[in-house]
């Protein structure tokens, strides 16, 4: 009989790729994510740095991740909210120490999978590796939107609805972090923030 958060995950699956959440292979991916691991708001998935990655599995709640620049900054990244998965890339990729962190901002639920027990997931089930690209086109969709939100709406407008969407942001992230997302400087932030 499958756990409560298999089918959480299994169900998402099915969304993303249009198969029955019941189709076998997404049923074992599933089952090895632990969970549900509940946290506070304020509360870190994980921090940069961190040698020991995880795939999570965001069932409710909300954050945000930001990330390393090369200069030694940080700039953020993206938002986290319930029905995504998350990672840090490079961590989940290359197998080094994360380059990002992520922080839940209101309390939430999530699962959890090691980024081995994903790769030997991947690694041993064909079906799994032919159904990832039709994730990841998924995800490179969200981007392109993302993006195309961000060069086509007018600043303020897009700073509304990033509010919006995520209430209180300007709270965890600093607005020199917001304003690299926005590809602005620290002053035309400020405008733009001050003007919404």
């Amino acid at each position: 009989m499958a756990k409560k958060g298999d089918l959480v995950i299994a169900s998402r699956l099915g969304q993303i790729t249009g198969m029955p959440e019941s189709t076998p292979f997404l049923m074992e991916f599933s089952a090895l994510f632990e969970g549900p691991i509940h946290f506070e708001a304020n509360e870190n998935l994980w921090e940069m740095g961190d040698k020991d990655g995880y795939l999570w599995y965001i069932h409710f709640g909300y954050g945000f991740d930001r990330i390393l620049l090369e200069d030694g900054t940080k700039m953020l990244n993206g938002m986290t909210e319930p029905g995504i998965f998350i990672c840090d890339e490079n961590s989940l990729l290359w197998g080094g120490p994360s380059k990002t962190d992520a922080i839940m901002y209101t309390p939430g639920t999530a699962y959890r999978l090691s980024h081995k027990e994903w790769k030997d997931f991947v690694i041993k089930n064909e079906s799994m590796r032919n159904v990832l690209l039709h994730i990841n086109s998924h995800f490179v969709q969200m981007r392109k939107l993302r993006l195309l939100k961000m060069k086509m709406m007018d600043k303020v407008e897009y700073w509304k609805y990033i509010q919006d969407r995520f209430p209180g942001i300007e709270k965890y992230c600093s607005q020199t972090e917001i304003a690299r997302y926005f590809g602005v400087s620290k002053s035309t932030m400020h405008r733009i923030m001050k003007t919404a």
